[in-house]
């Protein structure tokens, strides 16, 4: 019994000294944002790559990152600010902490808002981007509604993320005379054939036979391609009703409702033709719709 606690009391001293240890390798860096607002958020970055990002208490500005010893870049982002305030190169020492400058952000005259519901809202997150820069970063309400404050005029890229769902991206036009508003839409990433999540689109391929009592080679091919469109067109129909609106209901099955069938069926109808393929004895046509984006399926969903 002595043996067995002696070796537990030495287990626990072992244990303490290596979180002691672990604990004098880290250093901090700190930091504010004045005035602070809602939707601003610090991004720590190594070599390029992000590491850690997360939201600033939009109460008193302020910041804290706990880091391992090393160089690091921080990123500062805010809605009242046209550009990530950025500090590259911060060295962080064991047991020390780096206080970096104060961002300062003012509100530019005739900023806008941009406001909207975005569905599904559990741990749904949007990204606002200026010329390819990550302008705010907020987490949708409970209610699903999001809104960014203190923006300039101008074109802007909306990325929304939410674990289990395809990403998705909107352009979208902040104007002066107006307020935009913008509801977003995420489709459930489940895989299926012919639906590129990561690129944001749905393709179909069909095949039409050259007939062989057409009277010349122009008429053969013509309908050898009306064949094939056919074809293209019910592969298409058939992908688009297996992508799941949620992770109990697809297209398919919401089709019962007569005002969502006529969008869906608008919405087939603005395929692309994007390939065409001689095969032996026929054609092979392929078409091709957009899931993201205003004209995508996530648009129409969102309206």
């Amino acid at each position: 019994m002595k043996s067995l606690f002696f070796k537990t009391m030495l287990f626990t001293a072992l244990m303490l000294l290596l979180a002691s240890c672990t604990t004098k390798k880290d250093g901090a860096v700190e930091g504010s944002v004045v005035p602070p607002s809602p939707g601003m958020r610090v991004t720590v970055s190594q070599e390029g790559k992000p590491i850690r990002a997360f939201d600033i208490d939009s109460l008193d500005g302020k910041f804290r990152i706990l880091l391992p010893a090393g160089k690091y870049d921080i990123s500062v982002t805010s809605p009242s600010a046209p550009y990530p305030a950025i500090f590259p190169g911060i060295s962080v020492l064991s047991n020390a902490t780096v206080t970096l400058p104060p961002v300062e952000t003012t509100r530019p005259s005739g900023a806008k808002k941009l406001t909207g519901k975005v569905t599904p809202s559990a741990g749904t997150t949007l990204t606002l981007l200026s010329e390819g820069k990550e302008r705010a970063a907020i987490n949708a309400g409970t209610d699903g509604k999001y809104e960014f404050v203190g923006l300039p005029a101008g074109a802007y890229t909306l990325r929304v993320s939410s674990p289990g769902y395809a990403e998705t991206y909107e352009e979208i036009s902040v104007t002066e005379d107006r307020e935009s508003s913008r509801n977003m839409r995420l489709l459930y990433a489940a895989p299926i054939d012919g639906v590129d999540w990561n690129l944001g689109i749905i393709r179909a391929k069909g095949k039409g036979k050259f007939p062989s009592d057409s009277p010349n080679t122009t008429i053969m091919r013509e309908m050898a391609r009306r064949a094939a469109l056919s074809d293209a067109e019910r592969n298409l129909v058939r992908i688009v009703e297996q992508i799941k609106i949620d992770s109990s209901h697809d297209i398919k099955s919401s089709m019962t409702n007569s005002a969502f069938s006529i969008k869906i069926k608008g919405y087939l109808q603005g395929f692309k033709l994007v390939g065409e393929h001689d095969i032996e004895g026929g054609v092979e046509l392929e078409l091709e719709l957009p899931l993201t984006g205003r004209n995508g399926l996530t648009g129409i969903l969102a309206d």
